[in-house]
């Protein structure tokens, strides 16, 4: 639409036909490309839970809670017998075994018992 006191603009040309292709067009050498990856996904249900929809532990989740158990029972014995206190029970409990020996012997000799021999085993 015109406006007073626009320019006047050129009448709109006819459009130009193509021009018939002289010969067929070459055609073109191309690849196919896969898609890119998509971002993250997001983790499924089992993966948060460790349960299926149905309520089952995974088999991932179970094996973590083993793995999980036996490793606290194994630190936990470690740092056990690596205190000053448990190295004491231990020597105190070597030296009660040695003193119960050392009765069991006593105890035989007065009842006139031969004394085993080292090798055999105690009943």
């Amino acid at each position: 639409m015109t406006h007073p006191g626009d320019p006047a603009q050129p009448p709109p040309s006819r459009p130009v036909p193509p021009e018939p292709a002289a010969a067929a067009p070459e055609p073109i050498d191309a690849e196919i490309v896969d898609p890119p990856p998509s971002g993250p996904v997001a983790p499924s249900y089992e993966e948060v839970t460790g349960y299926t929809a149905a309520g089952v532990p995974t088999f991932d989740h179970v094996r973590d809670k083993i793995e999980r158990r036996t490793t606290t029972a194994l630190g936990a014995e470690e740092l056990a017998h690596g205190t000053a206190a448990a190295q004491d029970a231990e020597r105190a409990f070597a030296e009660r075994e040695k003193a119960a020996k050392a009765r069991l012997e006593e105890i035989r000799r007065s009842l006139g018992s031969p004394t085993p021999p080292p090798d055999a085993p105690e009943a």
